[in-house]
């Protein structure tokens, strides 16, 4: 067992939620008797016994874990855009989750893609947090960087006039779509292909911009006959009374189709390859953030309101039920799937050439945890192997 060094004097996050002994445990190296809501005991058997229970915990949750991060390894992380799925880092932040491990991270946003990738070119920072698509170009463009998270997607439905109920009736319909060759393009393409249509001869594409809100306002107004839309549109949608101008054809969990506007993050391969530890301690934090926002909805509440500025209590409880509770993974391993469709969309670019998803991929750092019984102490009724 490695030792920890000033383990026992380790801060406490100041927003750490009421858990019980175990988890209050997980989410501090350090312990004491009041840490635990224990108050000294006159009695010698009271206090024996609590000395043993905090020894055995804390022995416990120490196997496994590797040293902390280098006190006050400070880093950049360029993100862009503002989504749902970003909670975990926004909330690592927040919470003090990244200086329990050493880390002291200055997020930046992005005003767009492309100025994520012009400062991923500048080589402003160390961390990229953004939709696989944009990274890839960077690397595409020279840039020598590697996916090692996810922490989630934007919930899209595939949705149609309400006349039409089934797939099959979109055959020679006019069908929403983004901008050739662009990432929403492939995804309406992959869905139309996964409900056994052929994209180029069965439907008639007509690209939009790349908000699904534009191609949403389409299928209203009877430009097209089907789209895909993200679930909060939707919401809005409903909210308005107007589900029934829509119908629901399919979704990502019906489709098992998980790719595009996600949240995939990217760090440059020297500093994985320099300071692997240091790495690993972000991803510990992003993965307590989830546990954090999983196990105190007020948490994720707070940080939708001050990141994304949603207020409306009913929407609050929808981004908590459809995110939190939905889209972001226990176990943020990347995606391949979404790292293929950037490799796709700027296979021109003579940094992807013959290129795979897993020659930009480290999927170990997720695992290593998985391995050290990381995810079982967060997730005490989780099963072994999954969610």
């Amino acid at each position: 067992m490695r030792t920890v060094p000033n383990a026992l004097t380790m801060r406490k996050s100041p927003l750490a939620p009421p858990f019980d002994c175990a988890q209050d445990m997980l989410f501090q190296r350090g312990v004491s008797g009041t840490q635990f809501g224990v108050q000294p005991q006159s009695s010698l058997v009271n206090r024996c016994a609590v000395s043993i229970s905090v020894i055995l915990l804390f022995g416990l949750l120490m196997i496994g874990f590797d040293e902390a991060a280098p006190a006050e390894f400070t880093f950049t992380v360029i993100s862009y855009p503002d989504r749902p799925a970003k909670l975990p880092l926004w909330l690592a932040q927040d919470s003090g989750l990244f200086e329990k491990y050493g880390l002291k991270v200055d997020i930046k946003a992005a005003k767009s893609g492309e100025d994520l990738v012009e400062r991923l070119g500048r080589d402003e920072a160390q961390i990229y947090v953004a939709t696989a698509n944009w990274i890839a170009s960077g690397i595409g463009d020279g840039k020598d960087l590697v996916f090692f998270a996810n922490t989630g997607y934007s919930v899209l439905k595939l949705v149609a006039r309400p006349d039409i109920s089934r797939p099959d009736q979109l055959k020679g319909k006019k069908i929403g779509t983004g901008e050739p060759n662009s990432s929403q393009d492939r995804i309406t393409r992959q869905t139309l292909q996964r409900l056994g249509l052929n994209p180029e001869r069965d439907v008639i594409l007509v690209p939009f911009g790349s908000r699904s809100i534009q191609r949403l306002n389409a299928l209203l107004q009877g430009e097209i006959d089907a789209t895909t839309s993200n679930e909060d549109n939707l919401f809005d949608l409903e909210r308005r009374g107007e589900m029934n101008k829509v119908r629901v054809l399919a979704d990502n969990e019906s489709l098992k189709l998980f790719i595009g506007a996600g949240v995939d993050f990217a760090v440059t391969r020297s500093l994985l390859s320099s300071s692997r530890n240091v790495v690993k301690g972000f991803v510990r934090a992003l993965c307590e953030a989830i546990a954090l926002a999983r196990a105190d909805r007020a948490q994720a509440d707070r940080i939708y309101t001050r990141y994304l500025n949603v207020k409306d209590p009913a929407l609050l409880a929808f981004m908590y039920r459809t995110y939190v509770q939905g889209a972001i993974p226990q176990r943020p391993f990347p995606k391949a799937e979404n790292v293929a469709l950037g490799i796709e969309e700027f296979s021109v670019k003579p940094g992807l050439r013959n290129k795979k998803a897993s020659d930009i991929m480290d999927a170990n750092l997720v695992r290593e945890l998985e391995t050290e019984g990381f995810f079982e102490r967060l997730y005490p009724k989780l099963p072994p192997h999954g969610e």
